[in-house]
């Protein structure tokens, strides 16, 4: 006999195979099962039933086919509990922004698949998931390719907590660096794929992120996705909106030149630090007076393990509003650039030539910045070439995301996007930064994250434990100070609010 009768009845071959405990439903023609269980109902006293998760579906043939995670044994562990352990400072922000509600963990939850995985598609996370310690630290939540796509849109279309947490991030700043990154799409659904003026080298259209990077801490503190057609200097106008900070030192790329930014900053008593580009009057006059006698510095950078030294010319000249045009020749940098052209010539690349480079030969190792900072030449020229650490980060964003393979279309999903690369990128830096901190310095952050993930969790008599791990295994976490566990629990940090 059937549970029902008419349209849904549960037919006899069917509930025969019904495990205990458990109720069967006939949705769409099909048979799905789902836990049970008995509550108490606060109002009447009385006990009812209460449905829970979906446990597998029941065919003819083949009877109870349970959900293809249901009775995982092991779970992916070490990664995920190294990236929660190095973060306690971002996750404390996170929680003055975003509150420890259920929406707060499912955020939390998607950035650390992020920074662990890499950005996967949308329809990938749910599995991830449920293969992972995250589905007992933070038990019960929606993390299928609808939920995940409602988290990024609602990111998109309502940043107010978003941007709380950019303000938090901005606290004590005072050198932010500005940069822009191009991301070849192939697809005009969201509205904001369009021709720009990378077109000819992607060979496609693009839409444009911007990072806002905290220099002193090297870190991203704000990130936003433009339409592929506008230009820099449109860009950083609307971005900067959102990063600007009193008395602030901004160093920016040649393509963000611009009279109404100079007049954001200025009104804001913050100061810039900007190349000149070479089609601009200003570059042209600089390289005239760099001839004859140059006051000079050492500058030092770190490659690897050693320190290198360059001699850098430098001549400075001020305008009446108090900008400075600095023209800087590192000899070093001179040196290279000549002969990699010279190597060109002998090997009779197109376009290298004898003529070309008498014309091209007093650009070698030089640029020419104007800025409004008031510190020495070394200290402007240092500051910028410490702006390029964030070629780090994008190297980052570039290794770890198959952007036109994350299923993201829609416009706010897209800006819901930049902010979880903004989150997931400060998890990633946390355990970066404690990496660089330990005697494991020399190891580079895959080895690390690959050697940690080896360590799963295993379910023994209801209980999670923790794999014994093997000496590599457990030197990585000693290192970083991280202690591995016994035993796999629900995240304690998190509760309603």
């Amino acid at each position: 006999m059937s549970t029902s009768s008419g349209r849904y009845a549960v037919p006899p071959e069917i509930l025969k195979h019904k495990p205990r405990g458990s109720m069967v439903k006939k949705i769409h023609g099909g048979y799905y099962v789902y836990a049970m269980e008995n509550v108490k109902n606060p109002v009447t006293g009385k006990w009812q039933t209460k449905t829970k998760e979906i446990l597998g579906k029941i065919t003819v043939e083949n009877g109870y086919i349970p959900n293809e995670d249901r009775g995982y044994t092991v779970l992916e562990y070490g990664a995920y509990h190294l990236a929660e352990e190095c973060t306690d400072e971002i996750k404390e922000q996170f929680q003055l922004a975003f509150g420890k509600d259920e929406n707060a963990k499912r955020i939390w939850v998607l950035a650390l698949i992020y920074s662990v995985n890499g950005f996967r598609p949308i329809s990938a996370i749910s599995l991830l998931y449920k293969k992972s310690s995250l589905s007992v630290a933070y038990p019960n939540l929606k993390m299928g390719e609808t939920a995940v796509s409602n988290i990024l849109e609602n990111l998109g279309r309502r940043d107010t907590e978003a941007k709380k947490f950019q303000d938090i991030l901005l606290q004590n700043v005072k050198e932010i660096a500005i940069d822009g990154h191009v991301i070849p799409r192939y697809s005009k659904l969201d509205g904001m794929t369009e021709y720009g003026y990378k077109y000819k080298k992607l060979g496609s259209e693009q839409i444009n992120l911007l990072t806002a990077y905290d220099v002193t801490k090297g870190r991203p503190v704000a990130m936003k996705m433009f339409d592929g057609s506008k230009n820099d200097k449109a860009s950083v106008k609307e971005f900067i909106e959102d990063v600007i900070v009193e008395d602030c030192l901004y160093l920016m790329d040649r393509g963000f030149y611009s009279p109404e930014l100079k007049t954001i900053l200025a009104e804001k008593k913050s100061t810039y630090i900007m190349p000149v580009s070479s089609n601009m009057t200003a570059y042209q006059e600089a390289l005239k007076r760099g001839r004859g006698r140059l006051k000079t510095f050492v500058y030092k950078r770190k490659e690897g393990l050693r320190t290198i030294k360059s001699v850098v010319e430098y001549q400075e000249s001020t305008d009446e509003g108090g900008t400075k045009t600095i023209y800087f020749r590192n000899l070093h940098e001179t040196e290279c650039e000549k002969a990699n052209y010279l190597e060109c010539i002998e090997k009779k690349v197109p376009g290298y030539t004898e003529a070309k480079l008498e014309a091209i030969e007093k650009t070698f190792g030089v640029i020419i910045l104007e800025t409004t900072h008031n510190a020495t030449p070394q200290e402007i020229y240092e500051y910028y070439k410490e702006r390029w650490s964030i070629e780090t980060f994008y190297d980052y964003l570039k290794h770890q995301m198959d952007f036109n393979a994350l299923g993201v279309q829609d416009w706010a999903e897209l800006q819901g996007l930049a902010f979880m690369m903004l989150l997931a990128t400060l998890i990633n830096g946390a355990i970066s930064e404690r990496l660089k901190q330990s005697s494991l310095a020399g190891i580079y952050m895959p080895e690390v994250m690959l050697t940690a993930s080896s360590v799963k969790a295993i379910k023994r008599n209801e209980a999670w434990a923790i794999e014994n791990a093997s000496k590599s295994e457990r030197d990585i976490f000693d290192a970083l100070e991280v202690p591995i566990g016994s035993e796999l629990l629900p995240s304690n940090s998190w509760f309603p609010t």
